[in-house]
């Protein structure tokens, strides 16, 4: 079965500027792997994991790096920090950003992908998204290590050293590249890939802590996570074809690639939804025409345009399958929101009254 979970399209802004700096062409990268770069403009955008493991693979073949995750890792730049970075530059400690980021991770990632173990004896965070196809699962492994001692040293403004790192997997390069990279001794075939920290190491203070800013981003964080439990496809492609309103055709084919979808896909999910394509379409095309007419003093023509009809008579004629009127009949009704926002006003008075 086919894993439908997603990832935040901010996750691939940190990792095009990775890219970037390694000389790779991440545009062409992107373009193989059928993924919009305009989505990563968006920070509700989100992308199917298998686009993005394709990502990992297509750049190591373009590079010739087998461990492009290790350098792409411990090349993350503050110019593409997303929340997580937001997290740890705003939060007291590197203890409690990365507390914060393990509570909020499913923001980013709706798989896991560090887990914080914080004892006495030193921390043990577990890095890396379990994944069934054994190079993805390194690569990201390794990615994840290297991002997070890249963060954590510039949020300190300090180099910090792991007393060891542990991979599952074989060395996929050079060991002593790893060594350099992670900044000490890595060991391979260990049970689980985990960075391990010597005590105290979690207790350093961001130079850029700020308490205030640390809790209103756990709460947009908090905002995020439950809007993205509650947002539907339907309502995705419904924000999608509302900015595509002067830049481009409605068409099913422009949604599903900017969603990161095949268009096969984007139909069965809005079927499992109860829906389709063409009827979300319609239905966004209808409330869209009500709300031109009975609000706004726009030309007939101009409305059928912003509606995405090329002549006004086509317009005409879908207004009256919609609403049993013509547009310009639709324009002299009144409004249920203007309706109910001047029953409202009238209520607020009679209460202070």
């Amino acid at each position: 079965m086919q894993d439908e979970r997603t990832t935040s399209a901010t996750m691939l802004r940190l990792l095009t500027a990775a890219l970037e700096d390694l000389g790779a062409d991440w545009r062409q990268i992107l373009k193989e792997c059928e993924i919009d770069p305009a989505c990563m403009t968006d920070p509700e955008a989100r992308i199917p994991y298998q686009r993005f493991d394709r990502i990992w693979k297509t750049a190591s073949k373009v590079t010739g790096d087998p461990c492009i995750g290790l350098h792409a890792g411990e090349r993350v730049h503050p110019r593409a920090v997303n929340l997580f970075g937001y997290f740890m530059l705003s939060s007291a400690t590197l203890r409690d950003g990365l507390h914060r980021i393990g509570r909020y991770q499913g923001v980013l990632t709706e798989k896991p992908w560090i887990a914080i173990e914080d004892e006495p004896s030193g921390a043990r965070i577990q890095v890396g998204i379990g994944h069934e196809d054994p190079e993805i699962h390194a690569i990201h492994a390794e990615y994840v290590a290297a991002l997070l001692l890249q963060v954590m040293s510039w949020v300190t403004e300090r180099a910090i050293e792991p007393v060891e790192t542990r991979f599952a997997h074989a060395p996929r390069g050079d060991v002593s590249e790893y060594r350099r990279a992670l900044r000490g001794p890595v060991r391979f075939g260990a049970d689980r890939n985990e960075l391990c920290l010597s005590p105290g190491v979690l207790d350093i203070p961001s130079q850029h802590a700020n308490s205030r800013i640390a809790h209103l981003h756990e709460e947009f964080a908090a905002q995020l996570l439950l809007h993205q439990q509650d947002s539907s496809l339907v309502t995705r492609v419904r924000r999608r074809l509302a900015e595509e309103l002067e830049s481009g055709p409605l068409d099913r084919s422009t949604v599903a690639r900017y969603l990161a979808l095949s268009e096969r896909s984007l139909q069965r999910r809005l079927r499992e939804e109860g829906t389709n394509f063409r009827s979300v379409l319609d239905e966004w095309r209808r409330d869209l025409a009500r709300e031109k007419l009975q609000r706004y003093d726009l030309p007939i023509a101009e409305v059928a345009f912003l509606t995405g009809f090329a002549e006004v008579s086509s317009f005409t004629r879908a207004v009256r399958r919609w609403f049993g009127c013509t547009p310009g009949q639709l324009r002299k009704e009144p409004n249920d929101s203007d309706a109910r926002s001047e029953t409202e006003a009238q209520l607020t008075s009679d209460v202070s009254r």
